[in-house]
């Protein structure tokens, strides 16, 4: 829509194609790249803070040791397990964290090139398609083995169930940011607004999410010794903001693709199987279609008995009086 608008306002496809190009990057990617860039100011800031506070205590090991320590004694008092057992093996959980967080880091490190590059060439391909796109949609009505009718239908299927993902993705991104701007205000966080918007955002990255959002927030409480909060940020973020998207997307696809919330669920977890990620997208387009094309093909099966049937049927009718 927003292409078909400029092209009656700027009247040349080529200056419409590049215009709504050039309005995506303004309004997806150049947000995008300002939140991350920021939460990863908000990290190496979050890394000094936590390195500056374990050298004074001598340390990360010395410093991790202290900062559980009534954590330990309280639950050596409730499990009956002897408090340097339970310290050792909460030390040993940490460092596998460590070291599964670290290689994290450095996929994420290597991975930005890669990411920077397919968006870059997203947006080429997403230029000729908005230059190209009426003559793309006659070649699959030319090539198509299919009626125009019924390729009409098909392309009509899948064009509804992308619009009906892209409204799922809104709506997850309104609810996840709205979730964790509550969870930042009963916390008594600062800006929950500002920190609802960025995970509203976040919310698009695939896995990580809203997690870039209030597991930073989380980290900072735990270290200014307020466990209450952290825990409910934690339990929060990840039980209520991060379900919340396998309740709300499929009751937005379920009203707009013509499948029931279970199919969707299916569609979704299939999707993210064998696409990973972007079959959370992929799933319930490829799930429409194949049910367009079942549907397809159910009418053609029923089209000729039902032709069939109709001569029968006039002659099993009574007989002419004769002249």
């Amino acid at each position: 829509p927003l292409y078909e608008r400029l092209l009656r306002w700027l009247r040349s496809s080529a200056a419409a194609a590049l215009a709504a190009t050039l309005m995506i990057v303004l309004l997806v990617l150049a947000p995008l790249a300002v939140v991350g860039v920021y939460m990863m100011q908000e990290a190496g800031a979050l890394y000094q803070s936590l390195a500056q506070h374990s050298s004074q205590q001598g340390g990360w090991a010395a410093w991790f040791a202290s900062l559980v320590e009534q954590p330990v004694q309280w639950m050596a008092q409730r499990t009956g397990l002897a408090a340097p057992d339970v310290k050792a093996a909460m030390l040993e959980q940490a460092q596998n964290a460590v070291k599964v967080m670290g290689s994290w880091g450095a996929a994420l490190l290597a991975n930005v090139t890669a990411t920077i590059g397919n968006a870059l060439l997203s947006l080429f391909i997403l230029f000729f398609l908005f230059l190209e796109g009426p003559k793309i949609r006659d070649g699959l009505y030319a090539w198509s083995p299919l009626e125009r009718e019924k390729t009409a239908a098909l392309l009509g299927a899948i064009q509804d169930s992308i619009v009906a993902n892209f409204h799922g993705m809104a709506a997850v991104a309104v609810s996840q940011g709205a979730l964790t701007a509550a969870g930042f205000l009963i916390a008594d966080l600062p800006g929950p607004v500002f920190w609802g918007t960025a995970a509203a955002v976040c919310s698009l990255i695939p896995v990580i999410g809203t997690a870039i959002v209030w597991l930073p927030a989380a980290a900072i409480l735990l270290l200014q010794g307020a466990w209450g909060k952290a825990l409910f940020l934690v339990l929060w973020g990840s039980l209520v903001v991060g379900m919340s998207d396998n309740f709300v997307r499929p009751w937005v696809l379920s009203g707009r693709t013509g499948m029931n919330g279970l199919v969707i669920f299916f569609a979704l977890m299939g999707g993210m199987q064998v696409f990973g990620a972007i079959g959370l997208f992929a799933g319930p387009v490829v799930v429409s279609a194949a049910a367009a094309v079942f549907r397809m093909l159910r009418e053609q099966v029923a089209a000729p008995a039902t032709s069939s049937a109709a001569p029968e049927a006039g002659r099993s009718g009574p007989a002419s009086p004769p002249a």
